[in-house]
Parts: structure tokens; sequence; C-alpha cells
């Protein structure tokens, strides 16, 4: 709104296609997953164990998203400057 950039889709339709696009390839991996027979048994993880360090928040925030977001902005001003924007 701040720099003119017309919108793609109106707000329902994006929020439709996130969800449907993030939500349903996860949950179809979680549904075809084998099942771990032990799991009860193993010990729990240490204190020390951490699930998040800093190099994969470093990676997933740092290099992965920023990534993302530089193609997902450099394909949508390609293909709305092919539309006529």
């Amino acid at each position: 709104m701040v720099l003119r950039i017309p919108l793609p889709l109106s707000n329902q339709p994006t929020i439709l296609a996130v969800d449907l696009l993030t939500d349903m390839v996860p949950a179809i991996s979680l549904a075809y997953e084998k099942a771990e027979l032990d799991i009860m048994q193993r010990p729990p993880r240490t204190t020390s164990d951490r699930l998040v360090n800093h190099r994969l928040i470093f990676l997933a925030y740092g290099i992965v998203g920023i990534t993302q977001a530089m193609a997902g902005l450099f394909v949508y001003a390609v293909i709305m400057a092919s539309y006529g924007w």
C-alpha cells in the first residue's frame, strides 16, 4: 500500500492459498510416516539437548528465509511487469 504496488489477489484467496499450500503437504507426509514402535521405551532428551539452536535459526531465517523472500518478490515483479504493471 505504501509503494502503490497492486495486489495479486484479494485477502481471502491469498489466505486460502497459503493455508492449503503450507498445511496440506506436511499433513499428507505425516499420514504416510511409519510408526515408531519403541517410542515410549526411549528415555527423554536431556535438558542440554536443544531442539532449536542458533545455527538452525540462522539458517532458517537468515539464509533460507531471505532467499525465499527475494525469490518470491522477484517472481512477483516479473509476472506483474509482464501483465502491464
